[in-house]
């Protein structure tokens, strides 16, 4: 009987020889839908195909905006020995008879294993937050008190990318070329909603300030300015420890955004650009907030000083490198009002409370510069005209002191530094024109500097 069992064991060792792989994967597999070729090596020709589908089109989707990119660009790639390991098992691994049905239908063209896809989360991660999350961002829009037309604007949601949930539905894609994905967003609410501005008690005010300007030439610009500034700040409501950045909030000065071109300081003296004007309102929003006991966070002086306001009250902004940052460190919600109460002024009241503490301010100079007189050459002028294009002013070193008085009994006591440099009195000039026929130098200026000869000079340098 032993022998008669033995016998018929290697029997059909024998005859399984022929239906059993001699090899590590079964002649005919298929892998992807691809029969692996005769003779090659599995291993180069998958490295082949994944090569090749790393360029395959994927586009990202978002309400109408589209993003083309490729499965290489996200990372997406064919995991070579994860599909190696899942073809060898096929007629390899099993009971016996499972092993000789899978050989057999490899052999027919019947059996086919799938492709296993791999996915560099960090890769894919990075190109989803640097190309994709900036064009779906929508920031929240705070709800906000239209003074002018007593209305409340209600608040309204934002929008941002969800990389979390979207690099889930990457994992799931079939990796075909010209997918299209749609990519997945999460709400963002707003900072301020109505029912904040149902806490802000307009009827008392915290503080105010004001400043005037002129109407008259270039002063036109400026006035248009200001009143867009203002109406983009007007009505933003501050909970308690909250902060405002003035960039933020007033956006690029840009005609997009409203603005028109007006004299600015650029460097020490006055040019023209789009926003000119625009410190003003900062300004005026910058004393309003010291006079309310709110914190300054971030504020710089002009280059030189203002007209409109005290040494030291003063605060410059250029978007996006310049900024002015206030906090409400009040135990209750406080809203800006900025409006031109008339079209020379404009103000700022914060309202929401009454007035935490009595503010008083000074400052000192320590120091001052006197100015130059800085002369240019305009060709196109007609022989002897002149004109005085900007007015001399000199530079100071002030210590500004803040003394807050809080109603509780409290004293704080606070200081910081404002630079001024001496701004030059311009002088623009015929070709040809003679030194000794222009004004006597006005008071506090120390000297002339002939732009024309300095050029000449410079030229010379080289020259030699």
């Amino acid at each position: 009987m032993v022998g008669l069992c033995a016998g018929l064991g290697v029997g059909i060792g024998a005859g399984l020889h022929h239906v059993l792989p001699r090899s590590s994967l079964v002649q005919g597999l298929s892998i992807g839908e691809r029969v692996v070729p005769s003779g090659a090596s599995a291993a180069a020709w998958l490295q082949g195909r994944r090569e090749g589908a790393l360029g395959r089109k994927v586009w990202l989707r978002r309400e109408g905006r589209w993003f083309g990119t490729t499965l290489g660009a996200l990372g997406i790639g064919i995991d070579v020995e994860a599909t190696l390991e899942s073809a060898r098992q096929v007629g390899h691994e099993g009971p016996l008879l499972r092993r000789v049905k899978q050989a057999a239908r490899a052999r027919r063209g019947a059996l086919d294993v799938p492709l296993v896809w791999a996915m560099d989360e960090q890769k894919a991660r990075a190109f989803l937050e640097a190309e994709v999350a900036p064009a779906v961002h929508r920031a929240p829009t705070d709800a906000r008190l239209d003074m002018v037309h007593r209305v409340k604007v209600p608040d309204a949601p934002g929008e941002e990318l969800d990389v979390d949930r979207t690099l889930g539905v990457l994992r799931a894609i079939a990796h075909q070329d010209e997918e299209t994905v749609d990519v997945l967003v999460r709400h963002v609410s707003a900072r301020v909603t109505l029912t904040d501005l149902t806490r802000v008690d307009v009827s008392q005010t915290l503080s105010t300030f004001e400043t005037s300007f002129s109407l008259w030439g270039s002063g036109a610009g400026r006035a248009k300015n200001i009143a867009r500034a203002a109406s983009l700040l007007d009505g933003m409501v501050l909970a308690p420890g909250e902060a405002v950045s003035f960039n933020e909030r007033v956006g690029p000065r840009t005609p997009e955004n409203g603005f028109f071109v007006a004299p600015e300081i650029l460097a020490d003296e006055t040019v023209t650009g789009y926003g000119g004007g625009t410190c003003q309102l900062a300004s005026t929003l910058h004393a309003a907030a010291l006079f309310g006991a709110l914190d300054i966070l971030d504020r710089q002086s002009h280059s030189r000083p203002s007209a409109y306001t005290k040494l030291g009250l003063d605060a410059t902004v250029v978007y996006p490198r310049v900024d002015l940052k206030i906090r409400n460190s009040l135990p209750f919600p406080v809203m800006i009002h900025a409006f031109l109460p008339k079209p020379t002024v404009v103000r700022v009241e914060l309202l929401g409370g009454a007035p935490a503490a009595t503010v008083e301010y000074t400052y000192g100079v320590a120091n001052s510069e006197d100015f130059m007189r800085r002369i240019y050459v305009k060709e196109h002028f007609p022989p002897g005209k002149r004109l005085r294009h900007q007015k001399g002013t000199r530079g100071y070193e002030v210590t500004s002191f803040v003394r807050i008085r809080y109603n509780d009994g409290r004293v704080d006591e606070r200081h910081y530094f404002s630079g001024y440099r001496p701004a030059p009195e311009v002088y623009w000039v015929a070709p040809g024109y003679d030194l000794s026929e222009l004004p006597p130098l006005p008071e506090h200026a120390k000297g002339v500097e002939d732009m024309a000869a300095a050029r000449e000079a410079s030229s010379d340098a080289v020259a030699l």
